[in-house]
C-alpha cells in the first residue's frame, strides 16, 4: 500500500521550502497556463523517480523498492518482458499524491550503479520526515513532528514524538501566509483541537497542528518557483505545532496568516484528520514538487477533498487530465474560489506580528 486505501505506514517521509513573494509575482506576469489556457497534456500529475526490482505477474507488473514500497506499473507488455527480475531505475507518474498506487512509466533502463556518483548535499535541517509511530487508545502516535513553546523568544525548535486524537478535532482551517506587500505566497491547513486533542510525549499541549506541504530542499538550495517546474526538489508534507509555523510566521517574520474555516460536519473532519496523518507520513521519497501540479496549494485542496462529501468535492482538473485547475494550484485564489462554492467559510481571524500574542495560551500560573 502506498496511498490508499488510508491504512498508516510504518515507513517514514520528507517534507520543505516555501514560496516568496515575489515568485508569486513572475508567475502572473509569466506566460504560464491560466484556467482556460491550454496545458501541455499530462495524464497525471505526481512525478515519480524510482529504483527498484521488476516483478512481473500474470495480472500485473511491480516495482519493489529498497525501502520496502510496492508500486503497479503501468508499461507496455514488451518493456515488462524485458526488464523482469531486473532492477531498474524508473521515471514515471502516478495520479495524485494521495493515489500513489500505480505509475504510468515514462521511461525505464536497467539500475547499473555508479561508484564515483556523488552523494547529494543533505536535506536542510528545519525538515524531517514524519513518521507513524501506531495507534494507541485512541490516539494516532506521530514522531518528528516539530515543535517549539509558546515562550520562545526565537524559532529554536525541537522535535517531538506527539499524540493526536481526531474525535478531538474543533475545526480545521486553510490558511494563507502573506507577504509584504501583500501577495499569498503559501497555504497551508490548520487542525485545531479540544483541551487534551493534540499534545507532545512529555504532555505539554498546544491548540492545534498545522499541515505544510513544501519543496524538499538541500543545503545550498533556495526555493525557485521557476526551479520547481524542472524537477529540482523532491516533496515533503511538513507537521508542526501550531506555535511552531505562527510565531515563525509573524513574531519573527513579516508575514501575516489568514484563517478560513472549513465547513464540513464533525464526522468528515475527523476522518479528514486521520487521513492527514496517513498521507503526511506517507513516503515519498523518489516524488517530485511541482510548482502547479504537486506544489503547497493543490495538495490542501486534494486534502480537503477527504474532508467533503462526494457532491461537493473540488475538480482538481478544469479538463480531466489536460488542464489543471488553476484556482486549486495558487494560493491567493484559494479562499474566493473554494468560497463560492460553498466549501470554505470568511475569514475568521488574522495573525500578525501585532496581534500574535493574543493566539497563544496564557502563561503557566507559578508554582
Amino acid at each position: 500500500m502506498n496511498a490508499k486505501p488510508l491504512v498508516f505506514p510504518l515507513l517514514c517521509l520528507a517534507l520543505a521550502g516555501a514560496a516568496r513573494a515575489d515568485d508569486f509575482t513572475s508567475l502572473y506576469a509569466s506566460p504560464l497556463p491560466l484556467p482556460a489556457a491550454a496545458a501541455p497534456a499530462d495524464k497525471h500529475a505526481v512525478t515519480y523517480f524510482l529504483r527498484g526490482l521488476v516483478t512481473v505477474h500474470p495480472d500485473r507488473t511491480v516495482l519493489n523498492t529498497g525501502d520496502g514500497r510496492v508500486f503497479i506499473l503501468e508499461l507496455s507488455k514488451e518493456q515488462a518482458a524485458e526488464f523482469d527480475d531486473r532492477t531498474v531505475e524508473i521515471w514515471g507518474r502516478a495520479e495524485a499524491s494521495d493515489d500513489v498506487d500505480t505509475l504510468r512509466v515514462h521511461s525505464i533502463q536497467e539500475y547499473v550503479p555508479d561508484p564515483a556518483a556523488a552523494e547529494p548535499p543533505p536535506h536542510k535541517d528545519k525538515f524531517r520526515p514524519a513518521l507513524f509511530l501506531g495507534e494507541q487508545a485512541g490516539a494516532l502516535r506521530v514522531d518528528n513532528l516539530r515543535w517549539l513553546e509558546p515562550t520562545a523568544a526565537a524559532h529554536d525548535f525541537t522535535w517531538v514524538s506527539a499524540a493526536i486524537r481526531p474525535e478531538l478535532v474543533k475545526e480545521i482551517y486553510f490558511v494563507t501566509k502573506v507577504q509584504p506587500p501583500g501577495i499569498a505566497g503559501h497555504s497551508l491547513l490548520f487542525y485545531e483541537f479540544e483541551d487534551g486533542g493534540f499534545t507532545d510525549a512529555a504532555g505539554r499541549k498546544s491548540k492545534g497542528f498545522f499541515l505544510s506541504v513544501e519543496a524538499y530542499a538541500r543545503e545550498g538550495q533556495d526555493y525557485s518557483l521557476l526551479a520547481g517546474f524542472k524537477k529540482t526538489y523532491n516533496i515533503i508534507w511538513l507537521l508542526t505545532n501550531f506555535e511552531d509555523y505562527a510565531l515563525d510566521s509573524t513574531a519573527f517574520g513579516k508575514e501575516w496568516m489568514n484563517f478560513y474555516p472549513l465547513l464540513t460536519d464533525k464526522a468528515l473532519k475527523e476522518k479528514m484528520t486521520r487521513d492527514t496523518v496517513a498521507l503526511a507520513t506517507l513516503n515519498r521519497e523518489g516524488e517530485w514538487y511541482h510548482s502547479t501540479r504537486n506544489n503547497c496549494t493543490n495538495n490542501l485542496v486534494m486534502m480537503i477533498n477527504h474532508g467533503l462529501p462526494e457532491n461537493k468535492r473540488v475538480r482538481m482538473w478544469t479538463i480531466p487530465h489536460l488542464i489543471y485547475n488553476f484556482y486549486a494550484t495558487t494560493p491567493p485564489m484559494v479562499p474566493g474560489y473554494l468560497g463560492r462554492k460553498g466549501v470554505l467559510g470568511p475569514k475568521a481571524f488574522t495573525i500578525t506580528k501585532q496581534n500574535y500574542g493574543e493566539f497563544l495560551p496564557p502563561p503557566a500560573a507559578p508554582l
